[in-house]
């Protein structure tokens, strides 16, 4: 016969058993954390941000290793059967905590510093010899170094202050990237400086951050769910952030909505001054520091491809989109601004691109891939060359955009 007792010992079991288990959990998670995490499926991006210093996007002198195999962030991210794997990359920081350009001797001086574009500049799916800086190190023979930073946090005054007084002589040129989808308000006050509370504040919450998301624990439970939701088990609420184009091939293309965001909400005329205003003050800021300043515009991956691609009201979005960055472009020109304008290098094959399946970006993923960066790399050689610069010392226009 059984005792009134025995239920009563059951719901005292699994109350300690729940303690238990989220302890084990917490024990766990820190131990695995305290590892080198790269190893354990973290990505060396999110590896390398943990403990970054406090002038430096990434943590000193680290080299991490990643198999080929890696499926598009698109595809991970909408929780859709990726169609589209990267080959193996390495990405190593050089002692100041910066995406090292392999191309470049330790402790040589750099020719050329290439600021802005978040991880088009620093490399995001790349490996150390693709990225911008390496690939225009090749096209022109200039040592180029790689300033590029997370977009959590964008380079200050302050940064690159102690950036350039590492160096043991003062570059020459900077390439300064705008891409399209961030737009900028007129520093009405001047930029910001990266000193202060507030920027103190914004470092903390960096390091924590990338503490916080190397989790090899939680990264595992997080795909286990997301294998578990198919459409079968569990439903794919991932996929609502994505849009979904079938190339000519049948292959498919991922957007997110960050690349869609230009078509989506076009530009107001002032919105536009803004950003020229906020870059124009980045130029003069540079200029004042002795750097002959080059801005580079490169658009998303949807302005790029939309006009084949969208149909009706996005479609017609994607052409403000391209009439809005040409207007970006125009109104940095009448402000003296040296520009490059990387929608037309890319405009120009777009539908021979998509004809062919060649494309300079992965299909899967929302960044370049190392054919992408060379066409853009050649076009930065040789648009700063001497040769190819007009009576005003401005880059001449690298490719005519092609008419739909």
């Amino acid at each position: 016969m059984l005792s009134e007792e025995q239920p009563e010992r059951g719901r005292w079991g699994l109350a300690r058993l729940a303690p238990a288990v989220l302890v084990a959990w917490v024990v766990v998670d820190l131990g695995l954390r305290a590892t080198p995490v790269e190893r354990l499926g973290v990505s060396p991006i999110v590896a390398a941000q943990r403990f970054a210093g406090r002038r430096s996007p990434f943590r000193a002198s680290v080299s991490i290793s990643v198999p080929a195999g890696s499926p598009g962030e698109n595809a991970v991210r909408g929780n859709l059967p990726p169609t589209e794997r990267r080959g193996p990359l390495r990405f190593s920081t050089d002692a100041l905590g910066y995406r090292r350009n392999p191309h470049v001797p330790i402790g040589a001086a750099p020719d050329l510093l290439f600021l802005g574009g978040d991880s088009f500049v620093y490399g995001a799916n790349l490996s150390d010899e693709e990225t911008l800086p390496a690939a225009f190190t090749r096209a022109s023979g200039l040592l180029s170094y790689n300033g590029g930073r997370p977009y959590l946090i964008p380079t200050s005054l302050a940064d690159l202050d102690w950036l350039l007084s590492r160096f043991s002589s003062m570059p020459r040129r900077v390439v300064l990237v705008h891409l399209e989808q961030h737009r900028r308000r007129s520093p009405k006050r001047g930029l910001d400086l990266g000193v202060g509370v507030i920027a103190d504040l914004k470092y903390a919450r960096y390091v924590a951050s990338g503490w916080w998301n190397a989790a090899p624990l939680g990264n595992a439970t997080r795909r286990l769910f997301r294998h578990l939701a198919d459409d079968k088990i569990l439903p794919n609420t991932y996929g609502q952030d994505i849009l979904a184009y079938a190339l000519p091939d049948g292959r498919p293309m991922l957007f997110r909505d960050s690349e869609a965001f230009p078509a989506q909400r076009p530009q107001t005329d002032a919105e536009i001054r803004g950003t020229a205003e906020y870059l124009v003050q980045w130029v003069r800021e540079l200029e004042a520091r002795g750097l002959q300043t080059h801005v580079l515009l490169l658009p998303t991956r949807f302005t790029v491809y939309g006009p084949w691609l969208a149909l009706g009201e996005l479609q017609a979005g994607v052409f403000q989109a391209v009439q809005d960055f040409h207007g970006l472009e125009a109104a940095l020109r009448d402000r003296n601004v040296s520009t490059i304008n990387g929608l037309r290098v890319f405009q120009a094959t777009a539908e021979t691109d998509l004809r062919t399946g060649k494309l300079p970006f992965y299909r899967e993923d929302n960044h370049w891939t190392p054919e992408g960066v060379e066409r853009i790399a050649r076009v930065l050689a040789d648009s700063l060359s001497p040769a190819n610069r007009n009576a005003h010392g401005e880059p001449m226009p690298a490719a005519p955009s092609v008419p739909r």
